[in-house]
């Protein structure tokens, strides 16, 4: 089994930062993980002097930090001051030092949320691409109880595969939830049409959700499968207060922007209010490298664009290789893929477009050389 190998904690000294210190210290002994200790100083215009006592004091209070921790845990924390934004500082620092989980406290949010989160987390939620584990304020940790909802998009699967692994590591419960929202529509002439067009689609969506879970491992793990009618934010919170799950896992939309799913908004809706913890997950899994999660996400892309080309439903099948490129726009199997389905389609002039666009991807990077290797000879 992959380890858990780099968490980020961000900390600012107040307690909840604290505290979500001293819980991914225990996560990081149970998945044997190192922790970047991180502090981000937001003044960005000081005196020589006063930058010198505040380095001073960022790392004096970074060192009791590190003290808290047990010896063998001290061994493996590297502390890092960064200078900025503090949230774009975050989330440059999980990238480049190939962090598997962001581990950070609620903060101390304001407004009329029952759980209030602080601003930057609820920028990170928003902005960071790395799984984002947030430690409510008193939270103890090893979890018993994980409780993960999906709506069967790509993004739920993704949370369901950590879940997954964290129970089966954690040797706790893990409960897989769907919340089946009904038509509704006022009106006492059509009561009866929408109840029958209703218990269809509950029919279908139940064996939807089964054939979903049978994607998944859950052998020598602890599972239940939770199908409910009701509004999904309000039910995923009753769920978790009424069985005490203390730790939630959830996708959302991610970078792609391939479609609409109901994850993202509930996402938000529910972690303003959960009572307990929670991680989020977008383009990358907990247990893989950042470099690991791009391969997986062209893989994912590519196979879906050829099952489409396969399929003739040509169109399908472009929407994944564009969506693909804009953010892999170097990668050389998607751009073969479109140079190819623009020639099945008969339209040589974007079939043209796309092999010289990959020819010059090839000769920049690799060399002319490279370029029959690719199948791109230059004479085609």
């Amino acid at each position: 089994m992959k380890h858990l190998q780099n968490i980020l904690v961000p900390v600012d000294f107040n307690r909840p930062s604290e505290d979500a210190f001293l819980y991914a210290t225990s996560v990081a002994k149970v998945f044997n993980s190192r922790i970047l200790l991180l502090h981000v100083i937001s003044e960005t215009s000081l005196s020589p002097e006063t930058e010198s006592l505040v380095l001073e004091t960022v790392n004096h209070k970074l060192t009791e930090l590190t003290n808290m921790a047990t010896e063998d845990i001290k061994s493996r924390i590297e502390l890092i001051i960064e200078r900025g934004v503090v949230f774009e500082r975050i989330g440059h620092t999980a990238i480049s030092r190939d962090v598997n989980v962001v581990i950070a406290g609620s903060g101390n949010g304001s407004g009329n949320d029952r759980f209030q989160l602080g601003t930057t987390v609820e920028k990170l939620m928003r902005k960071n691409q790395v799984p984002l584990w947030i430690v409510k304020n008193g939270a103890r940790f090893p979890t018993k109880k994980i409780l993960c909802p999906v709506d069967f998009s790509d993004a739920s699967e993704r949370a369901l595969n950590n879940a997954i692994l964290l129970a089966k590591r954690l040797q706790t419960e893990l409960a897989v939830l769907h919340v089946w929202t009904g038509i509704k529509i006022q009106s006492p002439r059509l009561d009866h049409e929408v109840s029958e067009e209703n218990k269809i689609l509950k029919d279908k969506t139940e064996r939807e959700f089964n054939d979903f879970l049978r994607r998944f491992n859950f052998q020598e793990l602890s599972y239940k499968r939770l199908f409910i009618e009701g509004e999904a934010h309000q039910e995923i919170l009753r769920v978790t207060e009424t069985n005490q799950y203390d730790l939630l896992v959830m996708g959302t939309t991610g970078r792609t922007g391939l479609s609409r799913i109901l994850m993202g908004s509930i996402t938000e809706k529910v972690t303003r209010e959960l009572p307990c913890s929670f991680i989020t997950t977008k383009s990358q899994d907990i247990v893989r490298t950042v470099f690991e999660s791009n391969l997986n996400e062209i893989e994912t892309f590519l196979k879906k664009a050829n099952h489409y080309r396969d399929a003739e439903e040509y169109g399908k099948a472009i929407e994944y290789y564009l969506l693909g490129l804009k953010q892999y726009p170097d990668n050389i199997p998607i751009l073969i893929g479109l140079k190819d389905i623009y020639q099945l389609m008969g339209d040589n002039s974007k079939s043209k477009f796309y092999m010289d666009y990959a020819k010059e991807v090839v000769f920049r990077i690799w060399g002319a050389e490279y370029l029959e290797k690719f199948g791109l000879n230059q004479d085609d």
